[in-house]
């Protein structure tokens, strides 16, 4: 058999094998199955949020839902605290912990765990549209600076308020003041422009939308703020314009407001913000954490914030809302308070009396399944293969030089990217929308999982994992699920791939079994799913 042939008819052979387990995978999540993905029991009421969540779930006569299994929570929180798989080893710890209250204290470690700081600045990176590349032009110096100044805000859990603060009321060298990025990072600089990029990303608000006296209104507060070029090659001061006269400015609130000759109308902007009773501030971060962590804004779309969209659950957004400003604007307290609701605790797949779980996906009482972020995908594939990703960049090296051990996660520069990040999904930055990602699954990116040679070369290196060579392959399947999905294999799982490894000849046929089988695992809507 000519040897075209024969390399065809294998890769025909393991999509149909990829076909069925992706068929098998998606089916989990639509039929009742046992554990290893849910438990029995439902999810506790033990905060002020989960009482909220039960109460509506009562109202629109849903069941409290199913707790996802241990090897289901310990994969999901640690994707969404860290961006990564848990290791095998972390996984197993896990699952066979007895301690009542493991959960809290896996998410106590996840948010205090420098992987936090790195997944959580690439969100925050994505709202500030941290690039160097048109149309928002920051020069990759800046970038790098605008992008420590997140982490910083991470790693010293800085008030949220004060890092808006310093955001807002930044002046100075766009080189060494990395605050005054936020202005530059925008590609219509005059005070409209300033002024919806400062509306959406901490009001959560598209001010563009406004009636047009209401945007000059909100434009008027910006209308100080300039910039000029230095003798330095890209470098530009951020300033604020001489006044000797009397501001009459009117907030988005209606309320008219008096700026003296000297002051800073964005203090008085800022002022506003943090006024209680705000209406967007606290509630668009929160807003925005909720999706983060389930995938769908209690306010959808979740920088959509305005009068007619109200939220789903209004009484969950105020709680959330009012939690955050109670501890000081303290971004970890909010994140441990979504992960540990009964919300982001729940099953994703519905037991079979459930008798409408698209409603309740829609209400939370169902975990929504979303496919893994681009960067976090690429991540995790170069985890398990030991191989890392190669990036590209119309900006020359050495600026965007990216070492070889660095996570995509970390990257600053969102003009530094990949055709594999392009094909799934990852935001260009150029406004700052969370509708920017997409994390959907799509045909092209479907035949890159079935056909790319560079993700098959890849998984070859799966066998030469350290905890992998030199043993059985039947000793390596229960490892090769902790790996892949970070539960042990059911006892049918097992028993198939036993039965198929005796038919497989040996020598190399066993060999390229193992890469197949690697293969058919990435494929399935188990792993490339978060759930």
């Amino acid at each position: 058999m000519p040897r075209s042939t024969h390399h065809f008819r294998r890769r025909l052979r393991l999509q149909l094998y990829v076909v069925v387990a992706t068929l098998v995978s998606a089916a989990l999540f639509a039929v009742d199955v046992s554990s290893p993905y849910r438990k029995d029991s439902t999810v506790p009421v033990h905060s002020e949020i989960d009482r909220i969540l039960a109460a509506h779930w009562e109202r629109l006569g849903l069941a409290r839902p199913c707790e996802a299994s241990d090897a289901v929570f310990v994969r999901r929180a640690t994707l969404d605290l860290c961006g990564r798989l848990p290791t095998s080893d972390e996984a197993r710890d896990y699952v066979a912990k007895q301690d009542p209250d493991k959960r809290r204290q896996l998410i106590e470690r996840l948010v205090n765990s420098e992987g936090f700081i790195e997944y959580w600045s690439l969100h925050f990176c994505d709202l500030l549209r941290v690039k160097s590349e048109f149309p928002i032009n920051l020069w990759p110096n800046a970038v790098y600076g605008y992008q420590r100044r997140v982490q910083h805000f991470l790693r010293e859990n800085e008030p949220y308020d004060h890092f808006v603060k310093s955001l807002l009321l930044a002046t100075g060298s766009n080189f060494r003041v990395p605050e005054v990025n936020f202005y530059r990072a925008t590609a219509n600089r005059r005070a409209a422009g300033l002024a919806r990029a400062a509306a959406l990303t901490f009001m959560g608000a598209r001010s563009d939308q406004w009636p047009e006296i209401e945007q000059q209104r909100l434009a008027a507060f910006f209308d100080c703020v300039a910039c000029k070029s230095t003798k330095e090659w890209k470098e530009e001061i951020v300033y604020l314009k001489e006044r000797d006269t009397e501001l009459v400015l009117t907030r988005p609130d209606g309320k008219v407001v008096r700026v003296p000759p000297g002051a800073d109308p964005r203090q008085v902007f800022y002022d506003y913000l943090r006024e209680d009773g705000n209406p967007y501030f606290a509630r668009a971060l929160a807003n925005r954490v909720w999706y983060w962590l389930l995938g769908r804004g209690i306010v959808h779309e979740a920088d959509d914030l305005r009068a007619d969209n109200p939220p789903l659950i209004p009484e969950l957004l105020d709680a959330l809302a009012a939690a955050l400003v109670t501890s000081g604007y303290d971004l970890r307290y909010l994140c441990r308070l979504v992960a540990s609701s009964a919300a982001y605790c729940s099953a994703s797949c519905p037991p079979p009396e459930y008798a409408q779980p698209d409603l309740a996906r829609e209400h939370f009482a169902v975990f929504a399944l979303r496919r893994l972020p681009a960067e976090v995908l690429d991540d995790v594939i170069c985890d398990l293969t030991g191989v890392s990703s190669s990036y590209s960049s119309v900006i020359p090296e050495p600026f965007t030089y990216v070492p070889p051990e660095a996570r995509t996660i970390a990257l600053a520069d969102g003009s530094i990217s990949s055709s594999f990040l392009i094909l799934f999904g990852r935001p260009a930055r150029d406004d700052g929308v969370l509708a920017e990602r997409n994390n959907g699954i799509n045909g092209k990116q479907r035949l890159y999982l079935f056909n790319s040679g560079d993700l098959y070369r890849k998984l070859g290196r799966i066998g030469q994992r350290d905890d992998f060579k030199g043993r059985p392959f039947l000793q390596n399947i229960p490892a090769l699920y902790w790996l892949f999905y970070s539960r042990p294999p059911t006892r049918d799982e097992y028993q198939l791939l036993r039965d198929e490894w005796s038919l497989q000849p040996g020598g190399k046929a066993r060999w390229r079994f193992q890469q197949d089988l690697a293969w058919v695992f990435i494929n399935t809507s188990e792993f490339l799913y978060q759930h």
